[in-house]
């Protein structure tokens, strides 16, 4: 699981060479699921408007570089200017289910979203996860404040499931974004001063989040890796130098990537949890907002026991245009369909399942539900409904209406032009 938080003051998106740089994916050994976490994207009255039909300009961005490397925003959640993202690779769609956001404000006595938390919580592969992008409450006396924001968030949020139905019944939580904390008792120039790998040590006995945790004030069981970047805010816009207004502004390790294992109770199946930080990073040469982001990467184990797809297609070869093509496929016993179910048609590199879809058909719905084989079922395309753009490759999803999630994907084709 790969992710980064990044608090990106109301700017607009920097150029591709930046993200790029940023959205660190290789093809190789590249993660199942990518997370981002926004602090402060632009939340105009009109922009608000716009992002609840369209996709915010950062998460379109961001989403064109991901999904193009052969991801899919499985889920995202926003409130005002704070924004969740959770990627999953395409063809691990049919393994994440029950996926909910939620939401908390706690901005002028918790009314007001300019700070909050925003959620996304999903299982897949026997494992439940939970992630928390957070925008907490500024200045250095605000200490206490911070603290008690960390309860608020977690006894407010909720999900509709009985075995994880709040944040800290998951088995992997991961708590990241804008924590706002700084240090205690330390002038900017000191904390300047100590800005280097070596004198780093110091600034960490200092810094308030770590004192917090030491002191169980909050953040009971969350760890954290190895703080040996420097301060991440304040910088001058678009400048890798700390803050030189007037203001002069205390740097600080604002923006941090908490998680905790739930050490209660094993998972669903009785094994073990584990998780190892891979990295930690602060991406310093970012020279764009007055933050800098930062990244890190975690391996998770999950269950070894690797179902089938609820929905499993039939090889589909190339399709042409104009024709009329089958879609065969078949459903596990036992899974629930209904006549809103559907199949659609996707070029890869799409965004999301609900609203970029080439064209769709709608799914067979299986009324006898004591039949303990596999149902064979079959649809059919229209070739007219195809799209034209025949250097593009598609996939085929089946979509489950009331499960709320894909049961299934296809292999990757072609369309072709009539030979």
């Amino acid at each position: 699981i790969a992710m980064f938080t990044w608090n990106v003051a109301t700017l607009d998106p920097p150029e591709n060479d930046i993200l790029k740089d940023l959205v660190w994916i290789h093809t190789k050994d590249s993660p199942d699921m990518y997370i981002v976490s926004l602090q402060e994207v632009s939340s105009k009255p009109h922009e608000v408007l716009q992002s609840s039909i369209w996709e915010d300009p950062w998460t379109t961005a961001i989403s064109n570089l991901v999904c193009n490397r052969g991801y899919v925003l499985a889920s995202s959640c926003k409130l005002q200017g704070l924004v969740i993202l959770c990627y999953a690779k395409m063809m691990q769609l049919p393994f994440f289910h029950d996926i909910h956001t939620d939401f908390t404000r706690t901005g002028l006595g918790g009314i007001w979203g300019n700070k909050g938390a925003v959620s996304v919580r999903l299982d897949c592969y026997g494992r439940s996860f939970c992630f928390v992008a957070v925008h907490m409450a500024p200045f250095p006396h605000q200490w206490e404040q911070r603290d008690k924001e960390y309860y608020q968030i977690v006894a407010s949020q909720s999900y509709p499931l009985e075995y994880t139905p709040h944040i800290l019944y998951h088995d992997y939580i991961f708590w990241l974004g804008d924590l706002n904390y700084r240090f205690e008792d330390l002038t900017a120039e000191v904390v300047k001063f100590l800005s280097s790998p070596k004198k780093l040590h110091v600034l960490r006995e200092k810094d308030q989040l770590l004192l917090t945790i030491r002191g169980k004030r909050a953040f009971d069981q969350f760890q954290e890796g190895a703080l040996s970047f420097v301060p991440t805010y304040k910088y001058d816009l678009g400048q890798n130098t700390f803050d030189s207004s007037p203001k002069q502004r205390v740097p600080a390790w604002t923006d941090r990537i908490l998680w905790r294992e739930n050490k209660v109770q094993q998972s669903q199946d009785g094994t073990l949890l584990k998780l190892e930080q891979l990295t930690y990073t602060s991406h310093s040469d970012v020279p764009w907002s007055d933050h800098k982001p930062v990244w890190s990467d975690f391996l998770v184990k999950v269950s070894s026991d690797v179902p089938l797809p609820l929905v499993a297609f039939d090889p589909v070869e190339s399709w042409q245009k104009n024709g009329i093509h089958p879609c065969v496929y078949s459903v596990a016993p036992g899974t629930k369909t209904s006549s809103w179910d559907w199949i659609g048609l996707y070029k890869v590199g799409f965004h999301t399942i609900q609203r970029h879809y080439c064209t769709y058909v709608w799914a067979v719905e299986i009324r006898d539900k004591e039949d303990q084989k596999r149902t064979r079922c079959n649809v059919k395309f229209s070739g007219t409904f195809l799209p034209s753009d025949y250097s593009a490759k598609y996939v085929l999803c089946y979509y489950s209406k009331v499960m709320d999630r894909v049961l299934g994907v296809s292999n990757v084709f072609r369309v072709s032009t009539n030979k």
